[in-house]
């Protein structure tokens, strides 16, 4: 007990030289200031989150760790708000507002909002300024950067090409069920479910619509879907109703399954052999994971673009 709390002593002196070492600052740039205590606010809310404060911190490089990730983030935030404004992507009041009105009602009360943003070291106004920057620099990256990025047919081939082996999809089938659920506290339960299954799979075998009943009788949550539970491998499902499924061809229903949930009847609508993936049907997800990674990679550049060719400067002893 001892030593944690010395630990913990060390560490909030060790943050309180941090920020006594000058009176500028924490960092410049383009002659734009970020705040010491704009920092520190940041700081201090990082630890909490990450349940860091209380003597949860034990290695005092860990806070200079947070302190270089904080100002490194509000350095970033600058760079891309003064580019925004170059650029003219500039969030108006109209869609700040809107942010701003969709984090409050994810709290409780107005009151609470204001608490929790006064934790990050805002008040609601340079809260509503740290929304604009934030917002500009999404419209720039969104209107100005992605837009722009085209992904040729011949990327995605070359990507399909080289990832082949992961163009593969196992057998699935499509299925429906009816489910009549089990209540374990009713010793009279299994009989009276058995009972309600066996009289559904009656109407099934008169020519009963196995949709219309599932709607109506089952008591699974696919009820709503008619039973369908759409297409499926196998490890997806329990045991005894993978192996009654994948048994079946489309349009036969299966006899009466019983697993841990209940009893059910089976129908299969759709199968799919085990098959490579063609080119053409993978395409609508390697795209925007090409458009995704081409825009990590434009986004990084310009960052450091925008860095360098700048006047960034530190005036904490990171």
């Amino acid at each position: 007990m001892i030593r944690k709390l010395t630990v913990t002593l060390g560490l909030l002196l060790a943050s309180a030289v941090v920020f006594a070492q000058g009176f500028g600052p924490a960092a410049t740039v383009n002659g734009i200031e970020i705040s010491r205590s704009k920092v520190q606010a940041q700081v201090d809310h990082l630890v909490n989150q990450r349940g860091l404060g209380s003597g949860g911190m034990t290695q005092p490089g860990e806070y200079k760790k947070i302190q270089q990730e904080v100002v490194d983030q509000l350095i970033v935030q600058e760079l891309l708000w003064q580019e925004a404004q170059r650029r003219d992507f500039v969030a108006d009041d109209a869609d700040v507002d809107e942010q701003l009105n969709k984090m409050k009602g994810g709290f409780d009360s107005e009151m609470a909002f204001l608490f929790k943003i006064k934790e990050g070291g805002f008040t609601e106004q340079t809260y509503r300024e740290e929304i604009r920057q934030q917002r500009s620099a999404q419209l720039m990256v969104a209107e100005g950067i992605l837009a722009e990025i085209d992904i040729t047919d011949g990327q995605i081939q070359e990507f399909y090409d080289a990832n082949i082996d992961k163009m593969s999809m196992p057998e699935e089938v499509r299925a429906r069920h009816i489910l009549i659920g089990l209540n374990p506290e009713d010793p009279d339960a299994r009989q009276l479910a058995l009972d309600k299954i066996t009289a559904l799979q009656a109407e099934i075998e008169a020519g009963a619509n196995f949709a219309v009943l599932a709607m109506e009788r089952s008591d699974g949550p696919s009820a709503t879907q008619g039973g369908d539970l759409g297409f499926f491998g196998r490890g997806q499902m329990v045991p005894p109703f993978e192996e009654a499924a994948f048994s079946l061809q489309p349009g036969q229903v299966s006899a009466v399954v019983e697993t841990q949930f209940g009893f059910h009847i089976i129908k299969c609508e759709e199968r799919r052999e085990a098959r490579t993936v063609p080119v053409e049907e993978a395409a609508v997800r390697i795209r925007p994971y090409l458009k995704q990674q081409q825009l990590q990679s434009e986004l990084e550049a310009l960052v450091t673009a925008l860095r360098e060719n700048g006047e960034v400067e530190i005036g904490l002893n990171l």
